[in-house]
């Protein structure tokens, strides 16, 4: 015959089993968290809207669209120049590093070269950087 309250685990007990096993975790996870060198900034950093885009493109990308940021009329159409256009790789990831600015072929109006620039009459520097020109030509 089992007697009433013999076998059956207490509220009280049931905390304090909880509360062993929540210790023994935490004290397990801040090991593994020392172990690796964990960062709360650097976690916080692998939410940002564009984290790690810098080093996942190539630097030319990077240089446009700063360029672009700080000099582009919204309304004027942009062309790459020679050796932008000519590397098809390079080409893809301006596209797709510039979205939603649409890019189109053409040998005029503002453009992005590769430095030092176009060397032509007509061509009038609007800004540039250290891969970089962006350049109006008539």
């Amino acid at each position: 015959m089992i007697k009433p309250g013999k076998g059956n685990i207490s509220v009280l007990q049931r905390g304090l089993v909880g509360l062993l096993i929540g210790a023994l975790l935490l004290v397990g996870l801040r090991g593994i968290a020392r172990d690796v060198h964990f960062s709360g900034a650097l976690l916080n950093q692998a939410f940002v809207a564009d984290a790690g885009w810098i080093h996942s493109v190539p630097p030319e990308v990077v240089e446009a669209r700063s360029l672009l940021a700080q000099h582009h009329d919204g309304g004027v159409p942009l062309a790459l120049g020679p050796g932008l256009e000519d590397d098809s790789l390079l080409q893809q990831r301006l596209w797709e590093g510039l979205y939603p600015m649409r890019l189109h072929e053409a040998d005029n109006g503002r453009m992005l070269w590769k430095t030092p620039g176009p060397q032509r009459p007509g061509c009038t520097r609007i800004a540039g950087g250290e891969r970089l020109v962006l350049v109006d030509c008539h």
